[in-house]
Order: C-alpha cells, then structure tokens, then sequence
C-alpha cells in the first residue's frame, strides 16, 4: 500500500528536494504539487500525505488548515520555526525548519506513517536509514546484544515491551516475562531504535508501539502493566495513539 503525496510550497528549489526525498521511500507515491495553499482543496480525497509551507502567496499553510473540515496527514514545512505551537495545535504529524535534511524527513514520515496505520488498519514495511548506533555499529539491525551473566544475550526489537531508564542504566522488558539490565542512558537507547517503533512516552520511559494495548489521560497499557505519561510527552502520545 503506498501513502499518496502532494507538496504545497511556493519555491521551486523546495518542491524539487521534497521531491527527490519522496522518490526514496518505498512507500510513499507524490502526487502532484502546487505553488499556492488555495490549489490544494482540489487534491482533498486523492491526498493521504500533504507537505505543507506555511507562508505562500494569498492564503498561508495554517490558515488553509484551520478552514478544513477534514484533513489529510500534514507535515508543515517552513523556514520560521515560531509557527511550530500553532502547527501541533491543528494536529499536524510534524514540523521540519528548512534546510530539511533526509534524516530528519525520515523521521517526520515515520511518524506520519505510524498514524496511518493506525487510521486505516494496516502495516507498512519501515523505512530505516544508515546511522551509527552508540556503540559505533551500523544501524538498520532489528537487534541488540546486553550481558547476562557469562554471556551476551540477543535481544530482538519485536520482543521489547517497554524500556525504563534507571540513571545509567536500563531496564529493557520483554515478552515472556524476562527483564534484561544494560549500561546504558535510555537517550542513548532512544536514538538507536527505530522510532517508527518505539516512543518516548515519559522521561523514565520508552514503549514499543505495537505492544501498547491502551492509552487514556496520563497512562499507557500494555496489558496488565500500567506506565505514566509525562507531561512533555502527553501531546505526542495522544497524537500517536488518537
């Protein structure tokens, strides 16, 4: 299944990037652009995906926003990071400040792509980028390796229910009712796993998405275990689990 985009954005030079950056992801398929938020209407109903400038010629990005019934996914693009309160308050996905660079796109369609599954009930293979882990090996594994005893025990990304951090050490949770510790800052752990994945759900927490059972005011489910949400992380978690 492929998320259909369109690009709304009044300089050539960005619609070509975005372009090109579409172009790499397997399941994304660019629709069109246009150089004035007034020309997107005509889009609604084919668009799952837009990429939206905020400030074009006669109607601005928000405004269109806020004159829409419905709305597709919508990730702002912009030069001018002060819009970016307003933007998350009209639910957009994410908010990326020019210059955009691959691996920040990556990480804005991964969110948007979350959300889609979610909406329609479907799974969409991820979209990984080359990186380097903490401990200097190449990202893109769906594994890591902790000590447990004598031994380096493999821990498989499907496996983890939720990771709590503990000062310089993690606690990682997984199926089957086994608890692994790691050296290890959960910032640094945050950064190697996928974030289409997991998220951040409190300053002590990461949760793997698809184990999340339910998601109600200050509190994530994973069955019978309970976790706070923070308060700096509330908004993108409702975001991700509305």
């Amino acid at each position: 299944m492929k998320i259909r985009c369109l690009i709304a954005d009044d300089e050539p030079l960005a619609i070509k990037l975005i372009s090109d950056y579409i172009s790499r992801i397997a399941h994304l398929e660019l629709l069109g652009s246009c150089k004035r938020a007034t020309d997107i209407p005509g889009y609604l109903g084919q668009v799952d995906l837009l990429f939206l400038d905020i400030r074009m010629p006669g109607l601005t990005g928000l405004e269109l926003l806020r004159s829409l019934p419905v709305k597709p996914l919508v990730i702002l693009i912009t030069a001018y990071s002060e819009h970016a309160l307003e933007g998350f308050e009209l639910d957009v996905s994410d908010y990326l400040v020019k210059p955009v660079t691959f691996e920040r796109f990556i990480q804005a369609v991964n969110k948007a792509t979350i959300r889609y599954e979610l909406q329609h009930r479907v799974v969409i293979p991820s979209q990984n980028i080359p990186a380097t882990e903490p401990n200097g090996e190449p990202a893109g594994k769906d594994y890591f390796f902790v000590k447990s005893g004598f031994k380096s025990v493999r821990i498989n990304y499907g496996d983890i229910l939720y990771i709590e951090g503990l000062k310089e050490y993690v606690s990682i949770y997984t199926t089957g009712d086994r608890k692994f510790v790691k050296l290890a800052a959960l910032k640094d752990l945050e950064r190697m796993l996928p974030p289409e994945r997991f998220l951040r759900i409190h300053k002590s927490y990461i949760v793997a998405v698809n184990k999340v059972t339910a998601a109600y005011g200050n509190t994530i489910e994973l069955n019978q275990i309970s976790l706070p949400v923070g308060r700096i992380y509330k908004e993108e978690v409702m975001r991700v689990f509305s």
